[in-house]
This record gives C-alpha cells, sequence and structure tokens, in this order.
C-alpha cells in the first residue's frame, strides 16, 4: 500500500468515525488548506490550481451550509449568512484572481473554527455524562441553542 493510499485510508477511517464537532472542525481546516493553497497558486501563477482550490474551499462550505438545521433559528439563520459571506469571499478571489479575499476569509474561518472547537471542548467538559442524540443517519448530534 503506497503512503498515498495509507494517508486516504487513515482520513476516510477518521471521518467515519468522528464525532459531529470534530467533523465540522476537519471541514473548516479542509477550506482553510484549500484556500491557502489558492494563494501559493496565485503567487506561482497557475490559474488551475487557484480555480481548483477555491472551488473546493466553496463546496467544503457549502457543505457546512447544507448541514444547517435552519429550524434552529437565529443562530443558524447567522451562520448561514455568514458561509454564504465566505462563499461570496471565494467566488470574488476567484474572479479576481486577487488575495485580499482570500485573506478575510481565511481569518474568518480560522475564527469560526477556533469558535466551534472551543465550543464543542466545553460541551463535552459540561456534559460528559450524557449520551449523545443520534441522528437518522447515525450521527451524533449537538444542540447548540442561541
Amino acid at each position: 500500500m503506497s503512503a498515498s493510499s495509507k494517508t486516504n485510508a487513515y482520513t476516510k477511517v477518521d471521518v467515519e468515525t468522528a464525532s459531529q464537532g470534530k467533523l465540522i472542525v476537519m471541514l473548516f481546516n479542509g477550506a482553510i488548506k484549500r484556500a491557502e493553497e489558492a494563494k501559493r497558486q496565485m503567487e506561482k501563477g497557475k490559474n488551475e490550481g487557484i480555480h481548483n482550490n477555491l472551488i473546493r474551499s466553496q463546496e467544503i462550505i457549502a457543505e457546512l451550509r447544507a448541514s444547517l438545521d435552519m429550524k434552529q433559528g437565529k443562530v443558524a439563520t447567522n451562520l448561514d449568512r455568514l458561509y454564504e459571506y465566505f462563499q461570496h469571499l471565494l467566488v470574488t478571489a476567484n474572479i479576481k484572481k486577487e488575495n485580499a479575499p482570500i485573506d478575510e476569509c481565511i481569518e474568518l474561518m480560522v475564527d469560526m473554527r477556533d469558535t466551534w472547537q472551543e465550543a464543542f471542548q466545553k460541551a463535552a467538559i459540561e456534559k460528559p455524562e450524557s449520551s449523545p442524540q443520534i441522528n437518522q443517519h447515525g450521527a451524533t448530534v449537538l444542540n447548540l441553542q442561541g
């Protein structure tokens, strides 16, 4: 098995066994990584690399948006607006081939990722005795109220 195959297999197992909180953090890490790679491609003048990485980052943010439970009210609505803004910045960067929107997006995504990570860690400490809720897809559900 090649090193790449081993890494892909490990990542697949990690994703399939991750908690909801860990998955959200992993998604943000992926979106940030792709946006940073787009910046590196921009320095090299490689438009295809810029485009592909920004599209992948947009797709990850789209997954985060799609996973929102809009019945949760203002929290979900506000997150949706933030994620929409992230996508706007990534699209703008892709069209104009400029670093500034990528830089802003990365900064915001890092802040959001860190906030999620802190919230999930705090929730795990505060309620370790409670059993997680499982949704119809077999994933754990975190109930955030705002």
